[in-house]
């Protein structure tokens, strides 16, 4: 421990969208993204086989299943850590959610046990408090850019959905391809809309990875999905891994004994009980 760095999570900077670091390619990016230019330059015109249609309906219909499923609440303590760039960081907290539109997430500085952020929901409402700094962010569940936070580009929705059970799609999507890979024994669903692709792998009919290529600028993000547990009919990843290759980051959330489907008091912002000078910056 002594040698981890601890970073906290950036404050929303106009910086952070213009941040652009190289990072390698993992194999499995690269071999999508040579894929995909393939496939554009020789079979610009063609569409999935009537095989692929059928087998991508499946997996579509197992997404949508579990999606239907997803918990209605969940309340757990987690641990995240990783890297950016060269600075290691690690944190913890605890996460409730309620899928009625609330959520409280607190963050801890993993050696001194301060807050770090206090993230809320309320309907449409979102709070970011960050204690350290006095700052109070609102902004709008239905307008956010993720970015601004993150330094890479992404959307809330599919992070917001992916951490409480579901297996987020890409809006307006169509089927690109449907693949079986020999080596790894699964199956690759490419989805496509406008702004981007979203790659799928599923093994045993289980989602495992899921990759987003952005279109215009070909930033990519990376999720792994691991440690499936299940009450009732509700499926839940206990660990993920997210590795954000246009700021060469890489994130792993790991929820501690998550309880599904409990029932949860979610704490709600009070803005009288925020320190005296709080700084109030709304986004949206």
């Amino acid at each position: 421990m002594k040698n981890n760095k601890i970073c906290k999570p950036p404050c929303p900077t106009k910086a952070h969208k213009e941040r652009k670091i190289k990072n390698n390619k993992s194999l499995y990016i690269a071999i999508l993204s040579m894929m995909i230019l393939f496939s554009c330059q020789t079979t610009q015109n063609s569409a999935p086989s009537e095989i692929e249609n059928i087998k991508a309906n499946e997996l579509i219909s197992k997404i949508d299943s579990i999606n239907n499923s997803s918990p209605q609440t969940i309340s757990s303590s987690f641990t995240t850590d990783g890297n950016t760039g060269e600075k290691k960081f690690r944190m913890e907290g605890r996460a409730v959610f309620d899928k009625n539109g609330y959520y409280k997430i607190t963050v801890l500085d993993y050696v001194f046990q301060s807050p770090i952020i206090e993230a809320y929901r309320e309907s449409d409402e979102l709070y970011f408090f960050y204690p350290s700094e006095k700052r109070l962010v609102v902004d709008d569940i239905n307008k956010i850019d993720l970015a601004v936070y993150t330094g890479f580009k992404s959307d809330y929705k599919m992070i917001y959905s992916l951490l409480t059970g579901n297996i987020p799609l890409i809006n307006n999507y169509k089927v690109y391809k449907c693949l079986y890979s020999e080596n790894e024994k699964g199956y690759y669903l490419i989805l496509e809309n406008n702004e981007c692709y979203q790659n799928i792998f599923f093994k045993d009919d289980m989602p495992e990875k899921i990759l987003i290529i952005y279109k215009d600028n070909k930033s990519k993000f990376e999720i792994y999905l691991k440690s499936p547990i299940k009450t009732d009919k509700s499926i839940f990843f206990k660990s993920f891994k997210i590795i954000a290759t246009e700021i060469n980051t890489t994130i792993n959330i790991n929820f501690i004994k998550p309880a599904l489907n409990k029932a949860v008091s979610v704490e709600r912002l009070n803005r009288n009980k925020l320190p005296n000078k709080t700084e109030v910056i709304k986004l949206n």
